[in-house]
Parts: structure tokens; C-alpha cells; sequence
């Protein structure tokens, strides 16, 4: 959704992890072994590991946080800081920087929809074939609230294919029986998470409280099997979605950068 698309896949996918003493986890890695293209690299003690840097060098496409671009924080060594300057100034560009935040569920705050708006539940359903009529309905509504992106009602259906989806966390509001506003989120029971993928609004609606509506609703659908939702999107996104997230209770300062050749 707002976090953009991370790159295409190679055919085989290799990833792994460490734990500390204590079972949190310490360190995470993933990459496509065929094309190398992605590669999401983290670990606890934020440095640098050097047997990478052939796999990153290869890489089209790097997620990279942004304590390694914070050249004034002192507790990164001057290797993790210098690897990525190198690989920035020698082979990639950057991208976007985009905020992750988190809410833990403790408090979600009432809403009031204006009068003559309400909620209503999407009728897509995983591999229903019927749903191909609203799958265009959110393509097109998508592409009416942005300028650059369009998703194809093919891919809208393909949202219904992942492990994380779930029927009820798609949502509508409606102006008596005009569509005004979509959110969209996703379930993982395996952590368990919670995300929020789609908060639209179309512009003639903005300003009158239906994203907000929107992501609460959608926290309140959550909070009795996620521990907590994440957000992603834009940091300089000229609608300033980090500032509506927030004002939900959405909490946090991480902040990833994308880098591509």
C-alpha cells in the first residue's frame, strides 16, 4: 500500500535469524538466492556485517533503516555508516524514506461519522469469483484518490491470495450510498500483527474525519487477536499520513530508507 512496492522476487528465497539468551530476536536476513534483488537486513547490536557485501552489491533493490543513515548517532560504528555511504555513492540512488509506527492496542480512542455516512463491509472474499465487480470498484476508487498509482482490479484480487488476508478488515464508508472512503488491512496470526495497508479518502471528502474513522474502525477490529498494528508510508508525502496515524495513537521513529541501482 503506502510503503510502496519492494521489488520482484527471484524463484528461490533464503532467510534467516538469531536469537538471543533470552529467545528475542537478534538479527534477521532475507534475500531472492536467483536474482538477489531484495535483501532486509537487521540486527541488535546495529552493525554492519561485511560477508554481506557481495550479496549487496548484487542486489537491485535495499531496505536499509535509518540508524545506518544517521551520520551524527554515535553509536554506530563508523564501518556500518561507511558501507552504506559507499554502496550509496557508488551504485545506488536514494529513494524514499518511510515511517514505520506501531500501536499496542491500550487505548483506541470513539469516533463519530458525520451524518448520513456509515460502514460498510466489503463483499470481497478470498477466490469468490462474484467479487470481480467490487475489485474494479476499489481499482478505480484507488486511482481516483492518488495521481501516480493505479492498481489493476487483477491486482486488487490478488490481495485476496495472501496468508494475511481477512474479509472483514475491509471496509468501506459511505455517503449514504456513494463510496467516500476505503481501508484496507491485513492480519498475521503468525506474530500476531496487525497492518494497515489502504486508508483512502477521495478528495472532495478530505478534511472531514473519514481517515480517522477509517483507521479506527479497523484498530477496534483488530485489538482482540493482534498484539499491536503497524503503518507504514511516505515520510515527505505532501498529505502528511504520519500526522493522521498519530493522532490515532500510532507510536514509534523508525524510519527506512530504499535504496535501488
Amino acid at each position: 500500500g503506502d510503503a510502496g512496492e519492494a521489488g520482484k522476487a527471484g524463484n528461490e528465497r533464503s532467510g534467516g535469524g538469531a536469537s538471543s539468551e533470552s529467545g528475542a530476536v537478534a538479527e534477521l536476513q532475507g534475500w531472492s538466492q536467483d536474482e538477489l534483488e531484495l535483501h532486509v537486513l537487521w540486527n541488535e547490536s546495529r552493525q554492519y556485517d561485511p560477508s554481506l557485501r557481495q550479496k549487496l552489491e548484487r542486489a537491485g533493490f535495499l531496505i536499509i533503516h535509518g540508524d545506518y543513515m544517521a551520520s551524527d548517532d554515535a553509536s554506530i560504528s563508523d564501518t556500518s555508516r561507511d558501507e552504506v555511504a559507499r554502496l550509496n555513492r557508488r551504485q545506488y540512488r536514494l529513494a524514499w524514506p518511510y515511517f514505520r509506527l506501531k500501536h499496542d492496542h491500550q487505548y483506541i480512542a470513539p469516533y463519530a461519522l458525520p451524518e448520513g455516512f456509515w460502514i460498510k463491509d466489503s463483499s470481497v472474499v478470498a477466490d469468490s469469483v462474484a467479487d470481480s465487480v467490487e475489485f474494479a470498484e476499489i481499482s478505480d476508487f484507488i486511482g481516483r484518490c492518488y495521481r501516480d498509482m493505479h492498481p489493476s482490479p487483477e491486482a486488487v484480487e490478488s490481495w485476496t491470495k495472501y496468508p494475511v488476508f481477512e474479509s472483514n478488515l475491509w471496509i468501506w464508508i459511505m455517503d449514504h450510498n456513494v463510496p467516500a472512503a476505503l481501508g484496507i488491512a491485513e492480519f498475521d496470526g503468525s506474530v500476531p500483527e496487525g497492518s494497515l495497508e489502504w486508508i483512502q479518502v477521495l478528495p472532495e471528502y478530505q478534511g472531514r474525519g473519514l481517515g480517522k474513522a477509517l483507521v479506527l474502525e479497523l484498530l477496534n477490529r483488530l485489538k482482540e487477536r493482534a498484539a499491536f498494528t503497524t503503518v507504514s508510508g511516505e515520510v515527505d508525502n505532501v498529505t502528511n499520513p504520519e500526522r493522521l496515524y498519530r493522532s490515532c495513537g500510532f507510536e514509534g521513529d523508525d524510519v527506512w530508507w530504499l535504496l535501488r541501482k
